[in-house]
């Protein structure tokens, strides 16, 4: 349990001081914000890529070359314990979102938080409710064609043959994570720049600040005038850039910023000053 100092509870109010201030805050979530709804991490501590090793960078060159090969290893793994993609898959299925992506849905209810940029592909911040959502690294839940990059829910495709092909181009289908070496797609990567652009005030929120371009967009938003607020039990390589920080688990911070926010920015009767 988050021991509420003085030193947080003042953070707290400077950061809910600085939201209400601002016209047009955004969200960018990182990993750190799943952990706390149970889904391993890839990098660190009991990351998925600690214990198995990181995915090759040709990751895309390799399904570009046979996807049908690579789709029959992917429904292999995913059955197969001791594996990382049987792994994630049975801690995402079981997953559900957690006190900080209600915190967000409801910030962005009040009319607070304008966008959520996330990281995450688990699909929690739509079960959660979120609305105004840029996935950056894709979506589980999704599949996308990489020949007209239409965008289905997976569960719409019964893989009767593999590759799945797209019903509007004829192209290969493939999952709508984003792998490595592969191009995010350039309209999430426009919506996600124009967020940072836009924003006066973002909200760091469990990212490590070490993959590209998510952690570009903060230094984007700085340079322009933005705040920053990092949550985030530790350190990041982005908190020097930061102007507040909220060092604690997301999922107890978020919904002590956002009863701050619907006081006004005052906290509880009887909380530290």
């Amino acid at each position: 349990m988050l021991e509420l100092t003085a030193e947080l509870s003042r953070s707290l109010g400077e950061a809910a001081a600085a939201i209400l201030r601002s016209s047009h805050l955004v969200a960018l979530a990182g990993a750190g914000l799943s952990v706390e709804s149970d889904i391993p991490p890839f990098r660190g501590p009991g990351g998925l890529w600690t214990k198995y090793g990181e995915p090759t960078n040709l990751s895309y060159r390799e399904f570009t070359k046979d996807p049908k090969e690579w789709w029959e290893a992917r429904f292999r793994n995913e059955d197969r314990p001791g594996d990382p993609t049987y792994e994630l898959k049975v801690a995402v299925d079981a997953a559900e979102p957690n006190p900080g992506h209600h915190a967000l849905v409801e910030m962005e209810e009040m009319g607070l938080l304008k966008c959520v940029i996330t990281q995450n592909v688990d699909n929690l911040h739509t079960e959660a409710g979120s609305k105004s959502l840029v996935e950056i690294h894709g979506n589980r839940t999704w599949l996308r064609c990489v020949g007209c990059g239409v965008r289905q829910p997976r569960d719409v495709y019964h893989f009767d043959s593999l590759p799945p092909i797209c019903t509007q181009c004829g192209g290969v289908i493939k999952m709508d994570t984003v792998m490595f070496g592969e191009p995010i797609p350039e309209d999430v990567l426009l919506a996600s720049r124009e967020q940072a652009e836009t924003c006066d005030c973002m909200l760091l929120v469990g990212t490590s600040g070490t993959v590209n371009p998510a952690a570009r967009l903060p230094l984007v938003a700085k340079e322009l005038g933005a705040t920053l607020i990092e949550v985030n039990p530790d350190a990041t390589t982005l908190t020097s850039s930061c102007d507040i920080t909220l060092n604690g688990p997301s999922g107890e911070l978020l919904p002590l910023l956002l009863k701050r926010l619907k006081n006004g920015g005052a906290g509880e009767p009887g909380e530290r000053a």
